[in-house]
This record gives structure tokens, sequence and C-alpha cells, in this order.
């Protein structure tokens, strides 16, 4: 038996009695879906993903439950394997008939699990490969691959700023990157008169200014990789808002990232990854697994195509760049920094 038939054998049989999917579509009880936060909220990229994933998810009857592994602040390697437990725990005891997670940590310390088993798992928002977080020919998972719209975001940054030839790009260690710096790599051939001098991992906040304010030098803008994992002098992580506040009051870089959140805090400009899209298509997938019976393994991991592009106007000024009204009317223009907002 080969291994595509083998997969279509045990999902039979695993799926054949569908208890507790199949007796909510017939007693017409709500489904159960557990929602696992790799993140918090309020953000607008968790809260974004769960209501497209709401919305995908259609007039199909379901009693909610969220869960927050809040990374940012759980940031070691053993909060989140906490974290995990205390989320396997709740899968345990409360019994859903899906969870949905959102982002790679929840894949990583939940999912995996779990695999093989009767309990269908839907993803959104994971930077690394099926392969990579060991999930690949799983049966009960399926779900949205986050993509980032780089040789787009790179464009847009040029419209901006023509000038622009010599990139630099940098972020935490977060293990969710380096899939992404690979995918920048081999969309460089795309990008003809562009080089990407330099991509830095750093560990701590002291070493992410250090870098920044010697970029200058050899580049002409930078790339915001994740920014949430930058240890400050107590050891702690240091917020993403205040590390993008220190770049706005300490460069003259333009920068771009792939996030809508970064460009409220700064960034000038992105096209950047849809939450709504993210979330609606895991939305879709949980649909056809629970109102049409279908095995998550015969639904395809696929990442979202829809870039949203964004344009920090404040940072724009900052940076003395006269933005056209055509990339204005194009983009959703971010106004003003979201810390002189809130104070």
């Amino acid at each position: 038996m080969n291994r595509a038939a083998r997969r279509q054998f045990l999902a039979a049989t695993l799926w054949a009695p569908l208890s507790a999917i199949a007796q909510a579509r017939v007693s017409g009880r709500p489904h159960r879906i557990l929602h696992v936060m790799s993140f918090d909220s309020p953000w607008r990229w968790s809260d974004g993903q769960f209501v497209g994933f709401k919305e995908g998810l259609g007039d199909v009857a379901a009693k909610f439950k969220v869960v927050q592994m809040d990374v940012k602040r759980n940031g070691s390697r053993e909060a989140r394997e906490q974290k995990g437990r205390e989320v396997r725990a709740l899968i345990d005891s409360w019994q859903p008939d899906l969870v949905y997670t959102s982002d790679d940590d929840a894949v990583e310390f939940v999912t995996r699990h779990y695999l093989n088993q009767r309990l269908p798992f839907v993803f959104s928002g994971m930077n690394k490969t099926p392969k990579e977080h060991g999930i690949d020919g799983a049966i009960n998972v399926t779900g949205v691959l986050e993509q980032e719209h780089f040789v787009e975001s790179v464009r847009l940054l040029q419209s901006l700023a023509p000038g622009v030839s010599r990139l630099v790009a940098i972020g935490d260690q977060g293990p969710q990157w380096p899939p992404v710096i690979a995918r920048m790599r081999a969309a460089m051939e795309r990008l003809p008169g562009i080089s990407l001098v330099s991509i830095d991992q750093v560990r701590s906040f002291d070493e992410f200014k250090t870098r920044m304010l010697s970029y200058p030098a050899v580049a002409d803008a930078a790339v915001q990789l994740g920014i949430f994992a930058l240890a400050g002098p107590d050891g702690r992580n240091v917020p993403y808002q205040e590390v993008q506040k220190w770049v706005c009051q300490n460069s003259l870089m333009p920068d771009l990232s792939f996030w809508i959140n970064r460009v409220h805090y700064g960034v000038l400009a992105s096209v950047t990854i849809s939450e709504r899209e993210q979330g609606l298509a895991a939305g879709r997938l949980a649909r056809a697994i629970l109102a049409e019976g279908k095995f998550p393994s015969a639904l395809p991991i696929r990442p979202t195509l829809k870039g949203h592009p964004a344009i920090n106007l404040a940072r724009a000024r900052q940076l003395g760049i006269n933005v056209k009204s055509s990339l204005l009317l194009s983009a959703e223009v971010v106004p003003a920094f979201q810390w002189e907002k809130a104070s």
C-alpha cells in the first residue's frame, strides 16, 4: 500500500464514526470549537484571524472557547511548553469537535501532540512548512500558510523611495523566521537591481539598536522581521511597539515589514499579509470538515494570495517623502503613529 492509499485508508478508518461531529450535525447542537491563539488579544493580527475564521465558517452553529498562549510575553521554550500543556489539558477536558490554531507556536506545542487522531485541527498564520513542523501527511490537520508579500512590498517601497537598491533585514531569533528568510532570498531574482546585503537575527534590544544605527553605511532601506523577542536589560522581551517607536525616533532609513500592525507603529510601507484572509480561508476549511464531512487531509494546505498595501503617512513625512496621490488612493493610509493616538 503506497503512502497516499495508506493515508486514505487511515482517514476513512478514523473518520468512520465521526462521533462528536456527526452527532452534532444530527442533533443540531452547536459544534464545540477551541481557538488557540499563539499570541494575545486584543491585537489586530490575532483578532482579525478569528473574525475571518467565523466569517468563513458561515452558518455552522458553533460554541467557541478561546485560549491565548501569549508568546510575546511567554517567550522562553519552557514557558511555551507550559502553555502547550495547559491547552492540551483543556482539550482533554472540554472535548472540542475541532481545534483552530493561529500562528506557529500553537501548531508546535499543541497540534503536533494530536497527529493522526480523530480530533481535526485547522491552522492559519503558519510561517514554517508542514514538513518543518512535522505535521506533513497528518490526516487530521489542514490549514493556511502565512507567506509574506516580499516582492510586492519592496516594489511599493521603491515607489515611495526610488533610490532604494540595497536592503538589510533584521529580526529576533524566533524559529519561524528562517523559512521567511529563505523565501526572501529565493525571491531576489524577481527584483533586478536590488541586493540583500545583510540579514541579522539578534537576541537583545541593545544589539538591535546597534545594528540599526550601523545600516546607513551599507544599505538604503531595512526590512523588519519579527521583533517580539528582543530582550531588554532585565531579560524580559521589550514590547514590539517600543522597539518600533525607537526606530522612528532614531533611524531615517525607509523600512518595510509584512503586517498591518507594524505599519500602525511606524514602518513606512508594506503589502501586508491580510489577517482576515488568513482566518477566512481557515474558516472555510473548518466548514468543509464540520458541515460537509470532509477529511482534513483531503483539503489542501495553501497560502493566501491576496495582499493589502499600507503606508504610514506620518513616517513618510518624517523621512521627507511626498507620497503620490495615486499611491494614497490604492493603499490603506495610516495618518499617525499609534503611540501618538494613545498619549
